[in-house]
């Protein structure tokens, strides 16, 4: 932190703005004339890494071209003695539009006007060929004039590039923002303007309910899941007023085809306007409303992740139940076996006949002989009941037998050699019983190059659908971080020698003292599940880079 009253570059220091993962915004004196101005000063230690210097410059490259008043001016920049990169941008003298639905302040009405002035901002940096990528309430800055002559600045292009660099791998900054990224953000699909469109409904949606599209998804990958499956959702499950139209309006511009998304921010804004001002309270007849505000995401098994932000929004209002994200889970008792239904037979009923004894006396000797015959008739009965009984009872079931668990066909364990990584000796893995939507699956140990991995595992899925399944498993049971260099994780990669094709997507978390790497390879639909000590995590990032 730079103390109030330091001068870097001849800008004074008054007071703190924010701070955040990169750095902090301090408001400052100008220093040849009289106004305000926010300078962005990047931390020292960021400022000697490669990749956010990198990003940092970026940004001032990409705003300095632009002049358009939705759009945060920036003035300068430079480099202090300290080897600390700043920039100097233009001071908004009010709140954001998260602050605002925050303190209460955001009706429907204001919500719309925001976003119209952010769809002119993205327009006008689309026809430049620049995607924000991060289109989210807390990067909308806000005049202190509520009402039409509100004016509204789009700001921190720190993540914008041009689309012709979109093939180039994005950094880690994605994890931050998840809840507002359009899928083929997350897939690392090509990607153009209508990514933002996806953000600028997102967040309309956050808005006019106070919640965040997918406020219900469980962590990181649950949010992802909902991106990427989950129905869109509606706004008239949140506000009585809302209509279909409204409804549509979002469904349209949260489309997973950015083919079916409204064809720029401004046709996506006039609609979303319309629906509004036809259904919604005219303004000042109702109290505006409050965001719910976040809360930490979920206990999840192990715990969550510190790195990546996915806000859970929860207060009064208690959310709907969550839905299951698989619909045909079967019940299983463990140590109870099925049990067997027993087969009910219907055993003739034989039973001695009355005996009519005469009222006079009769000799003993027959009186004896009654006797043993009536004996005999029960002996006969209960020998026919017991002869039927095991007649009619189910042989004895057989002793089950063991049978080794299938570990997939030949051909399929040689293929899945031949795309294993170098460094294995023979012997060091060893094929594994494979599951539903698997092929093959090999487990092998330490791996003997510089940096190797301790255990890795292997899988040959069967389609892009279990490959898929599959790796969505492992990021479940492990917690996200950003991969080493600031990487975006998970996220798309590529090869050195083809960098604009996607091979897959490349996931980085720990579970347990382990780091764990994961990542897909999509032509060969295989998995590749790499651990080592946490402590390692950088030696083992810098093998997988040298491997993959």
């Amino acid at each position: 932190m730079v103390s109030v009253g330091s001068v870097i570059a001849g800008y004074r220091i008054e007071r703190v703005l924010g701070t955040g993962g990169m750095g902090s915004v301090y408001l400052a004196k100008n220093p040849t004339l009289p106004r305000r101005d926010a300078l962005k000063v990047l931390d020292a230690e960021l400022s000697r890494d490669r990749a956010f210097r990198e990003r940092f410059i970026r940004e001032a490259d990409i705003v300095s071209q632009f002049d358009h008043p939705g759009i945060v001016s920036m003035y300068g920049r430079g480099e202090t003695s300290d080897g600390e990169l700043w920039i100097a941008l233009q001071y908004v003298d009010g709140t954001d539009a998260e602050e605002a639905l925050r303190a209460g302040v955001m009706t429907p009405h204001r919500a719309v006007h925001i976003v119209g002035e952010v769809a002119k901002a993205l327009d006008y940096a689309h026809q430049r060929d620049v995607v924000h990528h991060d289109v989210k309430p807390s990067n909308l800055l806000l005049s202190d004039e509520i009402g039409d002559g509100e004016r509204v600045f789009l700001s921190d292009f720190g993540v914008a590039r041009p689309i012709k660099d979109a093939d180039r791998e994005m950094d880690g900054a994605f994890t931050a923002t998840l809840a507002y990224s359009a899928p083929e953000v997350i897939t690392g699909d090509p990607i153009d303007g209508r990514a933002d469109i996806y953000s600028l409904g997102c967040t309309l949606f956050r808005l006019l309910t106070g919640r965040q599209p997918y406020f219900q998804a469980d962590g990181v990958v649950g949010t992802i899941r909902a991106h990427l499956q989950q129905a869109q959702p509606r706004v008239s499950e949140h506000l009585p007023w809302a209509t279909s139209d409204l409804d549509a309006v979002i469904a349209k511009a949260l489309a997973k085809n950015p083919a079916q998304r409204f064809g720029s921010a401004r046709e996506f804004a006039a609609a979303a306007a319309d629906a509004v001002r036809g259904a919604a309270p005219p303004a000042g007849s109702a109290a505006p409303y409050r965001a719910i505000p976040a809360s930490p995401a979920p206990r999840r098994v192990p715990p969550p992740r510190p790195a990546a932000v996915v806000e859970q929004p929860a207060g009064p209002i208690p959310p709907p139940p969550r839905q299951q994200l698989f619909d045909h889970a079967t019940e299983f008792r463990p140590n109870q076996a099925p049990r067997r239904a027993r087969p009910q037979v219907s055993v003739p009923k034989v039973s001695a006949p009355k005996l009519s004894v005469p009222s006079v006396s009769m000799p003993r000797p027959i009186v004896i002989l009654w006797c043993v015959a009536a004996v005999l008739i029960v002996a006969a009965a209960v020998l026919i009941s017991l002869v039927v009984r095991r007649e009619m009872s189910p042989p004895p079931a057989a002793a089950p037998t063991s049978t080794p668990a299938p570990v997939g066909d030949t051909a399929a364990q040689e293929q899945l050699t031949e795309l294993l990584p170098p460094g294995y000796p023979a012997g060091s893995c060893e094929p594994t019983p494979i599951s539903a939507g698997t092929r093959a699956v090999v487990s092998c140990g330490q791996n003997t190059d510089p940096g190797g991995p301790e255990s890795s595992r292997f899988t040959l899925a069967e389609d892009a659908t279990a490959l898929q399944g599959a790796f969505t498993d492992v990021m479940s049971r492990s917690s996200v971080v950003v991969c080493p260099g600031n990487i975006q994780s998970p996220g798309a990669w590529r090869r050195n020698a083809s960098p604009t094709s996607v091979a897959g997507t490349l996931y980085c978390g720990t579970r347990d003292g382990t780091a764990v790497i994961a990542w897909t390879t999509t032509a060969d639909l295989l998995l590749n599940v790499v651990e080592a000590d946490t402590s390692e995590m950088a030696d083992l990032y810098r093998w997988w880079s040298s491997h993959s």
